[in-house]
């Protein structure tokens, strides 16, 4: 068994939906791990809660309106517990092999349906999954994510700095969900 702590950043009233409910997937071969619940984790950086904050803020610029879609965010905890073998570490050797097993697998599929999608990550992930290849429950990779302080600016990088995970079936996977930061959003984010 793997046991980690996971950041997951919203707004403070999507935090209070998911304290009474609980969390709601992200959908679709789109997503950079497949389908599942987000959360920034130890790896790369020290302060993945720092991360999930800055996840949050930068998610409330609606670039549309150029106004604040929330004006309060939320940092929520969460113990993650998954089994080894529905864990998929995109971080190790072991674990690009397999995702390069998907690949090769999947190849004619990837040709029929990635003409839509940039990145086929989630794609591969979510197919595994739907094809009964492998029975994966949380996904961890690094990726370089692009926060307020770096859209605002235009930065682009290639240096990954941060490690996220997906869970796949949070009602088995995650416990102790706890709230350890509200915070208003400041028109100055930078």
């Amino acid at each position: 068994m793997f046991d980690f702590e996971g950041y997951h950043g919203t707004s403070l009233e999507s935090a209070k939906n998911i304290l009474i409910s609980e969390f709601e997937l992200s959908f679709g071969d789109r997503e950079w791990l497949g389908n599942g619940v987000y959360f920034f984790i130890q790896g790369l950086s020290s302060k993945p809660e720092i991360q999930a904050e800055k996840w949050a803020i930068s998610q409330a610029w609606n670039n549309v309106s150029k106004t604040y879609s929330y004006n309060n965010f939320c940092v929520l905890k969460s113990k993650i517990l998954v089994s080894e073998n529905t864990f998929l570490d995109l971080t190790t050797e072991e674990g690009l092999e397999v995702f390069e097993y998907l690949s090769d697998k999947f190849e004619n599929k990837i040709k029929e349906l990635s003409k839509k999608l940039k990145y086929l990550d989630g794609l591969l992930i979510n197919l595994a999954r739907s094809e009964g290849i492998l029975e994966i429950n949380v996904v961890k990779a690094n990726f370089y994510i692009k926060f307020a302080k770096e859209r605002v600016k235009n930065i682009n990088l290639r240096a990954n700095n941060c490690t996220i995970c997906a869970v796949y079936n949070p009602i088995k996977t995650l416990s102790e969900i706890s709230i350890t930061k509200i915070g208003t959003i400041e028109n100055e984010i930078i």
